[in-house]
């Protein structure tokens, strides 16, 4: 027997009203980073398309580095600082839930893609405002990545 499992659209979604819930659209920056091999840049899109049927503006962009400076500089004062009202801003990239970096992003969402993958990164996982299990891509899972 198959089970259910939501489609991208839905999870993202979801995902993106937690995101609202939690911090507000206006001028936020989120950061997406995930294991190895992980297509940040298919997340990041499916979660701008999720704050759009929310019907917040939203767009992504490529980290064109993990350094805090070059980002803080580069990416995040140039977004919140030539636009005015609601607008979220997805930058994917690995690495930027490093020390260091994590700092730069009012939310964050750690991106995984294989089992086992629990014991791995739980600096970062643990830092990450969600956690997204995209092992299968069509049906990505919010993982609750909780002790209880």
């Amino acid at each position: 027997m198959t089970r259910w499992a939501p489609e991208e659209t839905d999870t993202m979604a979801a995902i993106a009203a937690e995101a609202i819930a939690q911090v507000g659209t206006n001028r936020t920056v989120i950061g997406v980073d995930g294991q190895p091999g992980t297509d940040l840049e298919r997340v990041a899109a499916a979660l701008v398309a999720g704050f759009e049927q929310h019907g917040v503006q939203a767009l992504a962009a490529a980290a064109p580095s993990a350094s805090a400076d070059e980002l803080r500089s580069g990416v995040v004062a140039p977004f919140r600082s030539t636009g005015e009202g609601p607008g979220v801003l997805v930058v994917h990239g690995h690495g930027l839930l490093d020390q260091g970096v994590r700092g730069l992003w009012r939310w964050s969402l750690w991106v995984e893609r294989e089992q086992g993958r629990l014991e791995r990164r739980a600096d970062v996982k643990i830092a990450a405002s969600a956690v997204l299990d995209v092992t299968d891509p069509e049906h990505p899972r919010r993982e609750w990545n909780d002790a209880c």
